[in-house]
């Protein structure tokens, strides 16, 4: 890189700097005779170093050029011929600057000049290693997404359109045939997409994400052509047959394309992967009604929100009684999370998911079954609190909870209630736990039953003390017969095998009559009572109701 030297000097002959400085490789001298002349030169050209005659201009006045023009020049060396008349207050100057004297001391001067010289070049390698650092992916050694941020943001590269490529399944990938097979493979997919694209690597540039993605950027070519680039490289990368080893590995990708012309180019490329992802497209074209960037905005203040309460113990817990439906005495309660924002209670359904999206959903788990157990310690109550396979699979958590228990001495009040969802990768690790917990002495109850995800043998094998009714079924069972006859079915199973159960959403008095003809344990739902701030009932009547 040219190292840019300015000679501020209305007599430009009177010392031939071309000749004095010819030993040094890679320079430019630019002249200045005027003030006008000087901030021309630095605003038109980025100068590394200046050399002022004295006699012309005094560091006051070429600071205050300076700081006009930029503040960046207020660092650059200075070095002043003809500075034996240095005012003293020109001393004060945040310039920095030292003396030559060409005409008497040329060897000396030229040194000066070659230690700013070569402090520049060192500046220059450091940033270079920056960069490195900063800017390119350490795997496969092309530009990163923090290069194709700053790229986009400086607007570089007149990007215009871009694509995401997401390797399908690469964890299996990983799982199965280890990590290093799974790097070697990302860098050998990042050279068939660079060898790919190169008829049009001037237009086209190739970054590397992180895990599993690469992005290209499009500078000039139409739509239609860069689309055709992306069908390329996914054929590509679909017909290609990796060997590592004694493996033969067969991939597939997924794209996401955006042509937006607004500032979230990442975001609608990554909205248009996520698409083409859910229905099983090679690849999608954002477009606006794909267009969820109020979600995001969404997400992010519910994650601030979060955050907040989490940092100010606004995560909170309320109380929904399960009262008996014969005797209608309250026996239970379940432990549902709240959180407190500006004096509103918020429901669940504003943050549950934005905290498992933001890492924080075991976190809140916690906190409800640190202040649930504080609450019921010496209460007559027993209590559930909802769990699900994401806690669960924690290998602190269990500590977590026998450390809680045997602080609050709760083991025969708490049920965990636990959701059989899709979610559930292992079910060893779950009736691993219904078992550590059992032998504690607390009970097992199963959450929403009688949707698709439950099943009898697993019932069985963890030994389960409550059935929870999925509330779509209860909301239902006066109206509509199959639910009514489904609610049979599971009550009847699960009287047969000495295990409660309860109705949830039992939201009037005709739902509350026909679980208790039905033979439900417990009812649980507004026609009873909203969830509350403390465990206050123990009965309820008509009266009440």
């Amino acid at each position: 890189m040219t190292y840019n030297i300015l000679i501020i000097d209305s007599n430009r002959n009177s010392i031939n700097y071309e000749e004095k400085l010819k030993f040094l490789k890679n320079i430019s001298i630019d002249y200045a005779i005027n003030e006008e002349m000087t901030k021309w030169s630095l605003l038109t050209e980025k100068i590394d170093m200046i050399i002022l005659n004295y006699d012309y201009i005094n560091l006051k006045k070429l600071e205050i050029i300076l700081k006009s023009v930029s503040l960046e020049y207020l660092t650059i060396p200075i070095l002043i011929e003809n500075g034996s008349n240095l005012e003293d207050d020109c001393k004060e100057t945040i310039l920095i600057y030292d003396f030559i004297n060409f005409k008497d001391e040329p060897k000396k001067s030229l040194n000066k000049v070659k230690f700013c010289n070569s402090l520049y070049q060192k500046e220059l390698k450091h940033k270079e290693n920056i960069q490195q650092v900063l800017y390119i992916d350490t795997l496969t050694k092309f530009p990163n997404r923090e290069k194709f941020i700053y790229d986009i943001k400086k607007n570089n590269d007149n990007i215009i359109s871009i694509a995401i490529i997401d390797i399908q399944d690469f964890k299996g990938i990983n799982d199965f045939y280890g990590l290093k097979i799974g790097d070697s493979l990302l860098k050998k997919i990042a050279y068939l997409i660079e060898e790919t694209i190169r008829f049009v690597k001037s237009e086209v540039t190739l970054y590397k994400f992180a895990s599993d993605l690469y992005c290209l950027s499009n500078k000039s070519l139409s739509k239609d052509e860069f689309e055709n680039i992306i069908t390329f490289v996914l054929g590509a990368i679909d017909s290609e047959v990796f060997k590592e080893g004694e493996y033969d590995i067969d991939v597939k990708a997924t794209a996401g394309i955006t042509f937006s012309s607004k500032k979230n180019k990442l975001i609608t490329a990554d909205l248009a992967l996520q698409y083409a992802k859910k229905h099983n497209k090679d690849y999608m074209v954002f477009y606006e009604e794909l267009d969820n960037v109020n979600q995001y905005k969404n997400n992010m203040l519910w994650t601030k929100k979060l955050k907040y309460a989490l940092n100010n113990d606004n995560i909170v817990v309320f109380f929904q009684p399960l009262v008996n439906t014969k005797t209608l005495k309250v026996d239970k309660y379940e432990c549902l999370v709240r959180m407190v924002d500006e004096d509103k209670i918020i429901s669940p359904f504003f943050f549950l998911d934005i905290s498992k999206k933001a890492n924080q959903y075991r976190n809140i788990t916690k906190i409800v079954i640190d202040k649930a157990f504080k609450q019921f310690s010496g209460l007559p109550f027993k209590f559930s609190v909802n769990v699900s396979y994401e806690d669960i699979e924690d290998k602190y958590f269990l500590y977590y909870v026998e450390e809680k228990i045997k602080k609050y001495g709760v083991a025969s009040q708490v049920t965990w209630e636990i959701l059989e969802d899709e979610n559930i990768k292992d079910y060893d690790v779950l009736l691993n736990f219904t078992k550590k917990v059992k032998e504690l002495g607390c009970s097992i109850s199963i959450d929403d039953f009688g949707t698709g995800y439950s099943n009898f043998e697993h019932i069985l094998k963890m030994d389960v003390d409550y059935l929870k009714i999925d509330a779509s079924l209860i909301k239902n069972i006066v109206k509509d017969k199959n639910s009514y006859n489904v609610v049979k079915t599971i009550l009847a199973f699960a009287n047969s095998l000495n295990m409660k159960t309860v109705a949830e959403f039992v939201e009037n008095e005709e739902i509350h009559k026909t679980v208790k003809e039905l033979g439900a344990t417990y009812s649980q739902g507004y026609y009873f009572s909203a969830p509350i701030d403390k465990p206050k009932f123990t009965t309820f009547n008509k009266k009440s109701n």
